[in-house]
C-alpha cells in the first residue's frame, strides 16, 4: 500500500486545474483565494481527513496562487476577497478530482460572492 501526502496531492491537483485559468485571467485569483482560505478540503480516499488537513491559512492561500503565476508573493492576493467561499466552478472541478470541502464559517453568512464571481467570466 502506498502512503499518500494529501497535502501534496490537494496542491498538485489545485495547480493541474486552475494554473492555466489564472494566467488567462488573473482576476480568477481572488475566486481561487476565497476557495482556500480558512477551507478545509478533503480526499475521498483519505481514512484520515482530519489528520491531513489541506487548508490554507490566508497567507499559505496567497502563496499558492502567487506561485501558480510564478510571480510576486503573499501579499499579492492577501484578503483579495471573502474568505472560506468556494464557488460552484472550483467546488465541481475539484469535485471531479474527489476533492470535497468544508467552510469553517457559519453557512448562514451571505453568499453573494459566488454569484458574483460566475457574472464576472
Amino acid at each position: 500500500m502506498t502512503n499518500i501526502d494529501y497535502r501534496q496531492k490537494f496542491d498538485d491537483d489545485f495547480r493541474e486545474i486552475f494554473t492555466k485559468p489564472l494566467r488567462e485571467n488573473e482576476e480568477f485569483g481572488v475566486e481561487l483565494w476565497s476557495a482556500l482560505a480558512n477551507v478545509d478540503w478533503e480526499h475521498e480516499s483519505d481514512p484520515n481527513p482530519e489528520e491531513n488537513n489541506c487548508g490554507h491559512s490566508f497567507r499559505s492561500a496567497g502563496s499558492l496562487i502567487a506561485s501558480m503565476l510564478n510571480r510576486g508573493n503573499y501579499m499579492d492576493w492577501y484578503c483579495s476577497g471573502p474568505d472560506s467561499v468556494v464557488s460552484e466552478f472550483i467546488g465541481s472541478a475539484m469535485a471531479a478530482k474527489s476533492w470535497r470541502y468544508k467552510s469553517y464559517h457559519d453557512p448562514c453568512l451571505p453568499r453573494d460572492f459566488n454569484a458574483k464571481a460566475e457574472e464576472g467570466r
